[in-house]
C-alpha cells in the first residue's frame, strides 16, 4: 500500500528546517570573516563593546598580532577604546543595530512594556503615583539612608550638587572599580600592538575545547 501524501504542516516544517540549515551565513561572502570568525565585517557598521560600553565604527577595530604561537594563533581583534580588554566581533563587540544579521539570535525585552489591555484599563494604577512621597524624617527612610552611601541622582536631598558625595561617605568597591576603568579608557593606549607567545609552554599541543573562550 502506497503511503498517503504528507500533511501540509509536516511538509512545511520539514522544508523550513532544511532551508534554515542550508541558508548561507550572513558573512559567507566576506573573505576576512571566513578566515577569522572574530574579525570585523568588510562592510563597516556602528558597534558597541560589552567591556567599555563605548560606541564606535567596526572599521576602528584593530588587530593585535601574536607571533611565535605554537598552535599558529595569529592574534586578536581589539576594541578601539584605549586600554579596553574587549576583543572579537560577535564575542565582546556587537553591532548597535539590532536588525544587523550579526545580532541574529539575540532578543531584547523592555522591562516597562505593558500590553494594550493594561494600558487601556482605568483600573490599572500607576505604581509611582501609589508610592508615598519621600520624607527625610520617616524612620524607615532614615535607617535606609544611614546604611547607603550611594546617593547618585539624589544629591539634591542633601543640598549637594550632582556628583558630590556626603562628607566621609565610603565609595563602594564597584563604584571605585568603574571609576578606575573609566580613567584608563581616557588615558593613552598602553596595549601592545604585538604579543610574543614563543615562550608560552601552555600553547604546546593541539587546540582543544578548553582553549575555546566560550
Amino acid at each position: 500500500m502506497m503511503p498517503g501524501p504528507m500533511a501540509d504542516e509536516d511538509l512545511n516544517s520539514t522544508d523550513m528546517d532544511r532551508c534554515e540549515e542550508d541558508d548561507p551565513a550572513w558573512d559567507a561572502d566576506d573573505p576576512r570573516r571566513q578566515k577569522d570568525q572574530f574579525a570585523p565585517p568588510s562592510e563597516p557598521c556602528e558597534c558597541y563593546c560589552l567591556h567599555c560600553n563605548r560606541v564606535f565604527m567596526s572599521s576602528e577595530i584593530w588587530f593585535q598580532r601574536v607571533i611565535g604561537d605554537k598552535n599558529g594563533f595569529e592574534g586578536f581583534w581589539m576594541c578601539p577604546t584605549p586600554n579596553c580588554g574587549g576583543a572579537g566581533f560577535t564575542f565582546d563587540i556587537f553591532p548597535t543595530d539590532p536588525s544587523h544579521p550579526a545580532n541574529a539570535g539575540w532578543h531584547h525585552f523592555e522591562d516597562d512594556e505593558f500590553d494594550e489591555d493594561q494600558l487601556n484599563d482605568p483600573g490599572t494604577a500607576d505604581a509611582d503615583s501609589m508610592m508615598p512621597e519621600w520624607d527625610p524624617d520617616e524612620p524607615l527612610y532614615k535607617a535606609m539612608e544611614s546604611q547607603d552611601d550611594d546617593i547618585e541622582g539624589e544629591e539634591w536631598k542633601y543640598g549637594l550638587e550632582p556628583g558630590e558625595r556626603l562628607p566621609g561617605a565610603m565609595q563602594s568597591d564597584a563604584q571605585r572599580e568603574w571609576e578606575e576603568e573609566e580613567k584608563r579608557y581616557n588615558e593613552p593606549d598602553h596595549r601592545p600592538r604585538e604579543l610574543d607567545w614563543s615562550n608560552r609552554d601552555d600553547r604546546e599541543g593541539p587546540i582543544t575545547e578548553d582553549d575555546i573562550p566560550f
